[in-house]
């Protein structure tokens, strides 16, 4: 119990370094949030003019569910854990990654809690301005209402960043072996950004497309997206299942791929 509050008690040290050090850089955390918020809005109003051609409902859903799947979206993208596939290659190719070896922390731990120090700020920013604005203009779903939908809600988020986390350390991990990784890169995130509703909403993805954005690990790291849906209430427990399974899988394959790196760099005297 004591080293389990100790690893809890360090990490929280370390995210809220990082937090303080990103709040010293006020100008590139607005242009950051404004950014995600113009590209959220500008697609909202865009898909606003589409519901009202077709009398507000497409593929039996209305604007009311879809902007807050969209919005929901946008909002786990501000946490830029998706970067920590290139601050992996950064620290291969800088050699930096021999000096954080040689500390008493995983690797693999140290770079997931960083990256979520960095983008936890910019997170709270743009939560703290777009659901009171969405919330004002559009209104909320009766699926807010429901007794399970914060619970859910925090647990699909929480285990959707996990797989988020082992699919782009992944692709990091690569760069052990391939010197730039950013096709590997831009290949994983423009399938998790297709399957997790990013564009296209999850409601209106056609069968096969919803099928494989609901068993992929792609769609399984972004469910948080389907939680506003009037479906939520009879699926969770199926998608955190789902959710489970896959951070077992991934979990198991980046400790494997992990073991393997450094067998490459103990060979390669670094």
């Amino acid at each position: 119990m004591k080293r389990i509050l100790k690893y809890f008690r360090i990490r929280s040290k370390m995210v809220t370094t990082l937090v303080k050090e990103r709040v010293q850089y006020p100008v590139r955390l607005f242009a950051d949030s404004v950014t995600v918020i113009i590209r959220c809005g500008i697609l909202l109003l865009l898909y606003s003019y589409v519901f009202k051609l077709n009398h507000g409902v497409i593929n039996g859903t209305t604007f009311l569910f879809t902007s807050w799947s969209i919005l929901f979206y946008f909002l786990f993208a501000t946490t830029q854990l998706k970067y920590i596939s290139r601050k992996m290659m950064e620290d291969v190719q800088s050699g930096g990654l021999e000096m954080i070896l040689t500390k008493p922390i995983s690797y693999i731990s140290y770079r997931g809690w960083s990256q979520f120090g960095f983008g936890l700020y910019s997170f709270i920013v743009a939560i703290a301005f777009s659901v009171p604005a969405l919330w004002l203009t559009v209104g909320i779903p009766p699926t807010m209402h429901l007794a399970i939908f914060i619970p859910t809600l925090i647990m699909t988020t929480l285990l959707g960043g996990m797989i988020y986390v082992f699919i782009y350390s992944l692709v990091g991990l690569c760069a052990f072996w391939v010197e730039d990784i950013n096709p590997i890169f831009w290949i994983i995130d423009k399938s998790v950004m297709i399957l997790g509703g990013s564009y296209l909403p999850i409601a209106l993805f056609p069968s096969f497309l919803y099928k494989l954005a609901m068993y992929s690990p792609f769609g399984a790291s972004l469910f948080v997206t389907h939680t506003m849906y009037p479906s939520w209430e009879g699926e969770w427990h199926r998608m955190i299942i789902i959710q489970v399974v896959w951070i077992i899988i991934l979990g198991a394959a980046l400790y494997a791929v992990y073991q393997l790196a450094k067998k490459k760099v103990s060979v390669n005297g670094g």
